[in-house]
């Protein structure tokens, strides 16, 4: 291996005292990482501490009391940057919120695929503390082109390999992960893991109805916010709910109450389809765009910013009065139900693609879950400070 032109140093790799470290190699060799992996690439030298042999090795790193250098076996110093033991990596976002109070929050997102990946990435981004991640799936070739994670991860479990993303995006995060398939024998499990959790918060990415009811029913049971999401056929379009148990219509009142909406969903994979087909005909997957899948994931993102932050946010207290509705529609094409909509043309007066609309959606007094529970105020939900 010849020395790269650049090192990264991670200052807590260095901190084990071992005087051999691997050197990682990127970028067709340009770049040179020191992650603490063991090995015999990287003599490490420490204070005035003497040299140690460098006999097949490619660089000497010497650390010092307040700082940290590279060089070549040769002598010739290599650019470094160091990455601190504890870094603050969310600098650039504290005029919009103080991420310190991000860092306690905890979130369960069940189910990570394109949209739930998508979610988690940005809370994660975002300075959320404590994550459950949840899904039983493997990442295959075919999701990758809608997946956050890519080929380096098909194989994997989601869970894992999501839990590995939102580190490189936010190392300090406590991350719960959970392979278990939300369905009807596993409710009571699911529900552990979020106690366990004491999440705040729910995000439902799973991609089945009898999941997302379920699901439904343990929040409104257990008093716990969740937001839900999912897209249309072909992703034509999408919804985002928010279900406040006590407060707004849950899951199941928009089923009961929009049964062809409801049904009205994307069909992504083999499973999906199998659940479709007829005995004499076969139905395909018939997938969307990521770039059709994100804004419904990004909404998803933004409410339960809005959720998790509160009033510590002014900027967030001002988009808080925007997203009142219970539930919010998108479309991104002139399709299917919506196929009817005048071109998006200059006008703003008029339903048209490519915008958000709230929904109002009442609460069923016959809803099967909610229907029976006592409604609260907002004021009891939101009390005075």
């Amino acid at each position: 291996m010849s020395a790269p032109r650049h090192v990264v140093v991670h200052a807590a790799a260095l901190s084990e005292g071992a005087e051999r470290l691997a050197l990682r190699s990127l970028d067709d060799g340009d770049l040179g990482v020191i992650d603490g992996t063991e090995g015999a690439d990287v003599v490490v030298v420490r204070g005035a501490a003497p040299a140690a042999p460098v006999e097949d090795a490619v660089l000497v790193c010497e650390v010092e009391a307040d700082r940290v250098r590279c060089r070549r076996v040769t002598g010739e110093e290599v650019d470094t940057t160091v990455i601190p033991a504890s870094v603050d990596l969310f600098d650039r976002v504290r005029g919009i919120f103080e991420t310190d109070v991000l860092r306690d929050r905890a979130v369960a997102v069940l189910g990570l695929g394109s949209g739930g990946s998508f979610i988690v990435r940005e809370l994660a981004k975002a300075g959320v503390g404590r994550f459950l991640l949840l899904d039983h799936d493997r990442l295959e070739p075919g999701n990758v082109i809608r997946h956050e994670c890519g080929m380096n991860d098909v194989g994997r479990l989601k869970a894992l390999a999501m839990r590995d993303l939102v580190h490189r995006h936010h190392p300090a995060a406590e991350v719960v992960t959970s392979t278990l398939h939300v369905n009807g024998t596993t409710r009571h499990e699911v529900l552990e893991h979020i106690r366990k959790l004491d999440a705040d918060l729910v995000i439902c990415a799973t991609d089945t109805r009898e999941s997302r009811l379920l699901v439904n029913r343990l929040c409104v049971e257990n008093q716990l916010p969740m937001i839900i999401g999912g897209v249309f056929q072909r992703a034509y379009g999408g919804i985002v709910q928010r279900v406040i148990p006590g407060l707004t219509a849950c899951y199941q009142c928009f089923v009961q109450a929009l049964p062809g909406q409801a049904g009205d969903t994307e069909i992504s994979s083999e499973a999906d389809a199998a659940r479709f087909s007829y005995t004499d005909r076969a139905v395909l997957p018939q997938p969307g765009l990521s770039t059709d899948v994100v804004p419904i994931a990004l909404l998803m993102a933004k409410l339960a910013l809005v959720e998790l932050l509160g009033d510590a946010s002014p900027a967030f207290r001002g988009l808080s009065q925007d997203l009142v509705a219970p539930m919010f529609q998108w479309i991104n094409r002139r399709e299917a139900a919506h196929a009817g909509l005048p071109p998006m043309g200059v006008t703003v007066d008029e339903l048209s693609v490519l915008r958000w609309y709230g929904v109002l959606l009442p609460r069923l007094d016959d809803c099967a879950t909610c229907g029976t529970r006592e409604t609260i105020t907002t004021d009891e939900m939101f009390p005075a400070t």
